[in-house]
């Protein structure tokens, strides 16, 4: 029998997400702010509800709760900072480019301050960052150059900007959280984790944004992506996720996330697209 889908996380874990979701949205919409952000910059980072979310996550694996706020708050700036260079590049936002870039670098750097303040490893921070970096940026433009016409290609370029991007910031997440994180387990859950979330933006764009080529659904939509294997992808991503949240010292307040991000692509999106 199949598992009816999860569709609400337990009451406290929500609590507790969204804490953490309005701290770092105030802490990062300071620091715009301060660099002199204008107000429609202010109010667009702060409406970035997952980028603000995501670092509650990566972070589940830290038990201390007062590095884990620190942590999080540290990873939003930078998550955020990267948000705001994809805007620059895609000039869809309506803001000033010259400020988005200068907010952009404020944040990052910032970010890199902060992070290298908490992490046992200083020079951590700095390798992660540096080495994804070839990957993300060589990815990014891989896939400007030549468009996914299958499934194969459409993964490895969401793994550059999906993958890779998130899984960064889990790689963070453990060098800075304190002794005792799992770094190969929380990245392998962020990059799981992120290419079920690329899914579902790329299933959501393409009527939001009207995208085509290279675009999931059009994929779909076209017979170049069977349904089924999309459905299977998202299962294998579930289990690579579940079983990185089980790594001790574990992350069991995830297994719900997996479950409710997961059956939300599989119910709601992905039938969308189906049968063209």
């Amino acid at each position: 029998m199949t598992a009816a889908p999860v569709t609400a996380l337990p009451a406290d874990y929500t609590r507790s997400m969204l804490a953490a979701e309005a701290a770092n949205r105030d802490h990062v919409t300071r620091c715009v702010a301060e660099t002199g952000g204008s107000p429609d910059l202010v109010a667009h980072t702060a409406a970035l509800r997952l980028y603000l979310r995501v670092p509650h996550f990566l972070t589940e694996w830290t038990t201390d709760p007062d590095r884990r706020a620190a942590v999080s708050r540290a990873l939003a700036l930078d998550i955020v900072s990267m948000k705001l260079l994809d805007d620059l590049m895609d000039d869809d936002t309506g803001l000033d480019r010259v400020e988005l870039a200068c907010v952009c670098l404020r944040l990052h750097l910032r970010a890199l301050h902060e992070l290298a303040s908490l992490a046992r490893k200083p020079k951590a921070v700095t390798d992660i960052l540096e080495r994804d970096a070839v990957y993300l940026c060589g990815g990014q433009i891989g896939t400007k150059r030549s468009r996914a016409t299958n499934l194969q290609e459409w993964r490895a370029h969401a793994s550059t900007y999906g993958a890779a991007f998130l899984g960064r910031y889990g790689a963070l997440a453990a060098a800075c959280g304190g002794d005792g994180q799992p770094g190969d387990a929380v990245r392998e859950f962020a990059e799981a984790f992120a290419l079920t979330i690329t899914t579902a933006d790329d299933l959501t764009d393409y009527d939001r944004n009207g995208e085509r080529d290279g675009n999931l659904a059009h994929l779909m939509r076209t017979g170049a992506v069977a349904g089924q294997d999309v459905v299977a992808q998202l299962e294998e991503l579930r289990g690579r996720a579940l079983a990185a949240v089980q790594v001790p010292p574990g992350a069991p307040g995830l297994v719900q996330v997996v479950h409710l991000y997961t059956d939300d692509v599989l119910t709601r999106l992905v039938p969308r697209h189906l049968g063209g």
